[in-house]
This record gives C-alpha cells, sequence and structure tokens, in this order.
C-alpha cells in the first residue's frame, strides 16, 4: 500500500506542477567537478557533499542538489526574454554527506528524492514569481491537509561576510523582494539571522504537527549568483 500511496501522491504532485506551467525534467545522479565549482558549492558547501570519485583523471561528485544541472538545461541553446519565466521540474535524486550522529528516520537521511524546481525570470519578474511559488507551495500543502504553518525569512550573517558570495546591493534587493512577498501572504514572518545559502536568502515554509513540532516543509530561495556562474 505505501508503494501505491507514494506513486499515487507523486503523480499528483507532478501534475501539479506541470499545470503551474513547470516542465518536467531529468536529470544525472553524477557530474564532473567543474560543474559544481560553476554553481559556487565547491567550496561553500563540499562538506555537505560525498567525497569525489576519479574517473579517466576527472573528479565526478554524487549531486547533492539539482540547481547546477537545471542551470545547464536552460544554458543548453539560446534563450529568449519570451521564453521567461521559464519553470523547471523534477523528482531528483540528491545525496549529502550527513554525520551519522543526526540521521533520523526519514526526516534526516543520505539520500532522498526532492520535488525541487527552479524558475528563471528577469529581475522584474522575481516577485511576481516568488508570490506564485509561495502560493503554489501553500496550495499543496492544504491540499495535503496541512494547514497549521509559518514562514521563516532566513538572511546573510553580516559578521561572517565570507560564508557568502554577492553583492550587499544584490542581497539586500533579493532579501527586500522575499520579505515584501512574505508580508503581504498575511502569516506570520520570524527572522532568522544568518541562516540563509550562502549564494542568497530564502523564505521557509515552517508547519506545525499535531504535538506542536515544526518542520521544514519548502524553501523558496532568491540566487542571484549561480546564473553568473553558468553566465546564463
Amino acid at each position: 500500500k505505501g508503494g501505491v500511496i507514494k506513486r499515487v501522491m507523486e503523480d499528483y504532485v507532478r501534475q501539479r506542477h506541470m499545470e503551474e506551467g513547470f516542465e518536467y525534467v531529468g536529470t544525472p545522479h553524477i557530474t564532473k567537478q567543474h560543474v559544481f565549482e560553476l554553481s559556487g558549492h565547491l567550496p561553500y558547501y563540499a562538506e555537505g557533499m560525498f567525497p569525489p570519485m576519479e574517473m579517466e583523471g576527472a573528479n565526478y561528485y554524487l549531486k547533492a542538489m539539482n540547481c547546477p544541472m537545471h542551470n545547464l538545461i536552460f544554458r543548453s541553446r539560446g534563450r529568449s526574454y519570451r521564453e521567461l519565466p521559464l519553470r523547471l521540474f523534477e523528482f531528483g535524486h540528491v545525496y549529502r554527506n550527513e554525520k551519522s550522529g543526526v540521521i533520523h528516520g526519514l526526516t534526516r537521511v543520505r539520500g532522498f528524492a526532492q520535488d525541487d524546481s527552479h524558475s528563471y525570470v528577469t529581475p522584474e519578474q522575481a516577485p511576481a514569481e516568488i508570490e506564485h511559488l509561495l502560493q503554489f507551495c501553500l496550495g499543496l500543502f492544504r491540499d495535503f491537509g496541512l494547514a497549521d504553518y509559518y514562514l521563516e525569512l532566513s538572511t546573510r550573517d553580516d559578521s561572517h561576510p565570507d560564508k557568502f558570495v554577492g553583492s550587499d546591493e544584490d542581497w539586500a534587493v533579493a532579501t527586500k523582494v522575499l520579505e515584501d512577498v512574505a508580508v503581504a501572504s498575511g502569516l506570520d514572518l520570524v527572522p532568522d539571522p544568518g541562516g540563509a545559502a550562502y549564494y542568497g536568502p530564502k523564505i521557509s515554509v515552517q508547519c506545525r504537527d499535531a504535538i506542536g513540532r515544526t518542520w521544514q516543509m519548502s524553501t523558496i530561495q532568491y540566487d542571484f549568483n549561480q546564473p553568473k556562474g553558468f553566465q546564463l
């Protein structure tokens, strides 16, 4: 029964993404080191990735995230602004080098399938796209009976600038866009100073379970660095 339920849920989530304008894609589980250098995950996220494997004189990594591969799909041919926003989505299998002491059940694992999407937009389109993504996520949660949640805004820790990439101006713009969308949603917004990814700030949807514990169910991240690295 569990397998049947999982397939039904995946089919529903896939269909909902496609209804919202996402193109369903699939990407490799392993790729060359150079790709993760372009994305900036090496060295900023190297500790969270499994050690490289050497083959034919090159290092290959298991992917810990899907964004570099989606960037490669975007730049696989010339693009027009008329295609934007361009939305890519997959159930991407990722692998993370979690320490044995933090692994727990199905909530903290070393390998999992992530329903992951990336929207490629102009800066002017970013606020509307982030609002679209947030409402889409909240709608999915309601469909699955999750109704008790709030938002968390993760920002840069200015006391440790070496842990983040990008200009102060880019960070300020991205943070303001996310904050404005979060406030307009009407949900409670909790600050999370220093909790941003190295490449940009994010909104997290935090859901409460039946006994009051909170779980991060989804993140919406504003990444203004990887497009530069991949020359998108």
